[in-house]
């Protein structure tokens, strides 16, 4: 269950970023922004209405190696990210072929195939996770937030602009620990999309980006053969000890 509780931080991580980097000026974006979260016509996620980025591989420790390539249509509603993942660990060799979609209020996530030292160890079982209740968690959190206390406690700062996969995105950084101004996220957004994602020695940053791109069906499909298992996130942030309040 890991990987469900992992996803969901990291979205509710991601989100807060995301909104800092894109808000403007307005008085309350954070609370009509989020509102829209809850109604049946969920706000657009990217400014073009479909598309493919590929990420360059990324290497970390020098022990695994990750290729990403993300999907969306309609506007970033439908997601799907695939991920590549080989390892190579004391002379254990593992190689991770995932998928996670995000499709209206549900997020799947399964095998496409895992091997360890060629034997074969896919699962063929898709996690679901009702993200409704996570929205429901940002509305009320929304609901105290100041975007411009946000930003100023994330030391969030714009530096200016960054040409990557062939565009010119919009950079930004934001510090994670105010007490450690210096140990800084750094970011480039272009039309809402995360092109690159820059934190100490591990750097994520997009090779090509494919706009209004015909995306297969396929992409936001769990295949046949599959079972799948729905995961109840409360539960697991509970597990998890988020859940838990200080007496």
């Amino acid at each position: 269950m890991t990987n469900v509780f992992n996803r969901a931080a990291g979205i509710f991580l991601l989100s807060a970023v995301t909104l800092i980097s894109g808000c403007s000026k307005s008085d309350n974006p954070v609370t009509g922004a989020v509102s829209q979260l809850s109604s049946e016509s969920r706000p657009k996620h990217y400014e073009i209405r479909s598309g493919i980025v590929h990420f360059e591989p990324m290497n970390v420790m020098g022990v695994s190696t990750t290729t990403e390539t993300l999907y969306f249509d309609d506007y970033g509603r439908k997601e799907a990210k695939e991920t590549v993942t080989e390892t190579n660990v004391m002379g254990m060799k593992t190689y991770e072929h995932r998928m996670e979609i995000t499709d209206g209020d549900y997020a799947l996530s399964f095998e496409l195939k895992k091997t360890v030292n060629g034997k074969d160890e896919t699962s063929k079982e898709a996690t679901k996770t009702d993200m409704r209740q996570m929205r429901e968690m940002a509305l009320m959190m929304s609901k105290a937030i100041d975007v411009n206390e946000l930003k100023k406690n994330f030391d969030y700062r714009e530096e200016g602009t960054e040409e990557i996969a062939g565009v010119t995105g919009r950079k930004y950084s934001v510090a994670l620990n105010k007490e450690q101004p210096d140990a800084r996220v750094f970011g480039v957004m272009y039309k809402n999309i995360v092109l690159k994602s820059e934190m100490g020695d591990i750097t994520m940053r997009a090779s090509k980006i494919e706009e209004n791109a015909a995306v297969p069906a396929s992409k936001f499909e769990v295949p046949a053969g599959y079972t799948i298992k729905e995961v109840n996130l409360a539960e697991e942030m509970e597990k998890s000890g988020m859940g838990e309040t200080e007496e």
